[in-house]
């Protein structure tokens, strides 16, 4: 299984301390936050790819390609996708020519016909012509916003209409989706994006709506959950809260993906199956 992070993610974060502290050293940030551990020691095979965090869907994808190679060539793979990251799956699987065989593609709230908030934030809060502020102003805050800032163009409802007719389903690929919902409350970071999007699509993320979501085979909407929580960054206090009010989320992010892996296996057993039956007949 390889992973793939959406925009502004990362693989692996060190963050640095000033050197009056000496030796001491911070743990690592992982971007998906205790769910690779679970699935390796599961005997999944798991690589994490890192791309650039800004840069646009063909940018990413290509370099994608170049870091599956190096840990995969010759194998077949397994691209999960979170958000952004299903578009560069989707792109490399289709317009890319690999040293490794594609065998599916799944997506986790991935914004496949674009986002309203993208279309909000890049066209009314930011507006084109001081994007390339807001782009500098992050790399200087966050260490790992490396890309040139197409990205958050490239998400938009208009993008992502041209991108679909661009960017067709692969043969022989099989493609699955997942998407997600819940209800911010009042004090919640994602109440705003999350509103500006229910307004225009419906049930949502926070940022994607589950509409948009839908890609290929649709698996199911994971309830009470929002865009990060999908990714293992869970708030432990809403999970507290939400079980007290009598209201407690079944999701648990390593449990979900082990499904996944699961569907997975058992869609390459029945390929190798088939493909074993298909070698003995004359």
């Amino acid at each position: 299984m390889i992973f793939c992070h959406g925009l502004l993610g990362f693989d692996e974060l060190s963050l640095p301390l000033p050197a009056s502290l000496g030796a001491i050293s911070l743990p690592p940030i992982y971007h998906w936050r205790g769910i690779t551990d679970v699935l390796c020691t599961n005997g999944v095979e798991v690589y994490v790819m890192r791309v650039p965090a800004t840069s646009g869907i063909p940018q990413r994808a290509e370099v994608l390609r170049e870091k599956i190679t190096q840990k995969c060539k010759g194998k077949r793979v397994h691209l999960v996708g979170h958000s952004m990251g299903g578009l560069d799956c989707r792109y490399l699987a289709s317009k890319l020519q690999c040293e490794f065989e594609v065998l599916s593609v799944t997506t986790i709230s991935t914004p496949h016909r674009g986002s309203s908030f993208a279309d909000y934030f890049v066209h009314e809060l930011i507006g084109a012509d001081r994007l390339p502020t807001i782009i500098s102003l992050l790399s200087l805050l966050l260490p790992y916003s490396d890309g040139d800032g197409t990205a958050f163009s490239q998400l938009t409802t208009t993008h992502m209409a041209a991108f679909n007719c661009l960017v067709p389903d692969k043969p022989g690929v099989q493609y699955f989706s997942w998407g997600a919902t819940y209800e911010p409350g009042l004090v919640d970071s994602f109440r705003w994006p999350w509103a500006v999007v229910m307004s225009k699509e419906g049930e949502n993320d926070g940022l994607v709506s589950v509409e948009s979501a839908k890609w290929g085979e649709y698996e199911g909407t994971v309830r009470n959950v929002n865009h990060l929580d999908l990714i293992g960054w869970v708030n432990p206090a809403r999970y507290r809260w939400a079980e007290f009010t009598g209201n407690k989320i079944e999701y648990r992010p390593a449990t979900f993906y082990l499904g996944v892996a699961s569907r997975l296996a058992e869609m390459e057993q029945e390929m190798e199956r088939r493909e074993q039956e298909d070698g003995g007949v004359d």
